[in-house]
């Protein structure tokens, strides 16, 4: 077995597993398009030790980042600014070298550039996008971090006084390797910031929509906190923040000790390893009350949302054969059909509100309760309900 990325440790028990039918992000253009032979597995397993939260090395799902288009522009949390405040706080100057591993389009190194910082450097596999941020005049290496390209960097541009990484190191397969490279680039003393969904809130919430097959390492507090110990870097601060429906972790760290004073507030775990051990009980039985309640309900089911939240989670409680329509506004997807059992098609909210006078809703636009409420009210004079899966925890 290979060991945990964060403590080393080999003693691993099963946390969550299920069905996908293809991977996030895609759609097909027509019923008769071919998406796969089946359903994959998507398996995930914790650490004893630690609290770690994995795919199992070997196991993972393998997804190739060169190719992937998808920009992050919409969204930047309204907590960027304070991000961006904290460098100077924390001493980084304007002329300081600062990279953001997982830089993706160049939205948040323009935000970064824009608050007076000039010496950026950004660090992109996909190509598109990388291509995208070099044509906003930034400094960007398409490629995957790690180890190598670190050195890569320190050789061309000095060591950095301040290292960004969001909603990356959930994405690698080598945590280890990742936060080894981002201690190589700084300079002693210097800074990093690392922000990935607070794993916390699918365990207490019962959230498996938020597991999902670009996700490969899932962190608790006390796990990031011990994965920067382990690789040279001092947690110096750590905290919750919501964003829309879902909630990450913010973790500040130096390289070497921290300075007197230096340290803030650090959040601790908020569930234990019983709960761990039990995700994949409290899954089932809610799963089982949800396809229940779907089965007494008139037909035909439409959903709201057809993202990877809403697939992950038609999916996992097995709804996957069991839905008719899709409902998204997003023109990337509607007319389209989403890989679910069969291939389900999906439309946009008027064409729903105009042409359809029967059947339930299942409100599954978790971050987005207005539009949930928008079409449900739309659709209630002509008698069709809705279900709230949460409702059913």
């Amino acid at each position: 077995m290979i060991t945990c990325g964060v403590c080393d440790g080999a003693d691993f028990a099963p946390f969550f597993r299920s069905r996908l039918w293809s991977s996030s992000g895609r759609y097909l253009d027509s019923v008769n398009e071919p998406y796969g032979s089946g359903p994959v597995t998507l398996i995930t397993e914790y650490c004893r030790g630690c609290g770690l939260i994995r795919q199992p090395p070997g196991l993972e799902i393998q997804l190739d980042y060169t190719g992937i288009e998808r920009d992050t522009a919409k969204q930047l949390p309204d907590y960027a600014q304070r991000i961006i405040a904290s460098l100077a706080e924390l001493g980084v100057g304007p002329d300081d070298l600062v990279v953001e591993v997982g830089a993706n389009d160049g939205t948040f190194l323009k935000a970064v550039r824009a608050a007076g910082y000039r010496n950026l450097v950004g660090v992109e596999p996909s190509k598109q996008l990388a291509t995208r941020a070099s044509a906003a005049g930034l400094v960007l290496y398409n490629d995957y971090f790690g180890r190598d390209l670190a050195a890569d960097i320190v050789r061309q541009h000095g060591a950095a006084r301040a290292v960004v990484c969001r909603h990356t190191l959930e994405h690698v397969p080598d945590i280890r390797s990742l936060t080894q490279g981002i201690a190589d680039v700084l300079t002693a003393n210097g800074v990093s910031f690392i922000e990935v969904p607070d794993t916390d809130w699918i365990v207490s919430d019962l959230f498996a929509h938020e597991v999902w097959d670009e996700h490969i390492a899932y962190f608790r507090a006390g796990s990031l906190a011990r994965l920067m110990r382990n690789t040279g870097l001092t947690p110096i601060r750590m905290e919750r923040v919501r964003f829309r429906d879902t909630r990450n972790l913010l973790c500040w760290s130096t390289r070497g000790p921290a300075k007197p004073g230096m340290t803030q507030d650090m959040v601790a775990d908020a569930t234990s390893p019983s709960d761990l051990a039990d995700f994949q009980a409290r899954w089932d039985a809610f799963a089982a009350r949800v396809r229940a309640a779907v089965a007494a309900a008139p037909k035909p089911l439409i959903a709201i949302g057809a993202s990877h939240i809403q697939l992950n989670f038609l999916n996992f409680v097995g709804l996957d054969a069991a839905v008719d329509l899709l409902i998204d506004d997003d023109p990337v997807k509607a007319g389209r059909f989403a890989p679910l059992a069969t291939a389900v098609p999906i439309r946009n909210t008027a064409s729903v509100v105009e042409s359809v006078r029967a059947g339930t809703i299942l409100r599954t636009a978790f971050p987005y309760p207005a539009w949930e409420d928008r079409i449900c009210e739309a659709l209630a004079p002509y008698g069709i309900g809705s279900i709230t899966p949460y409702d059913l925890r």
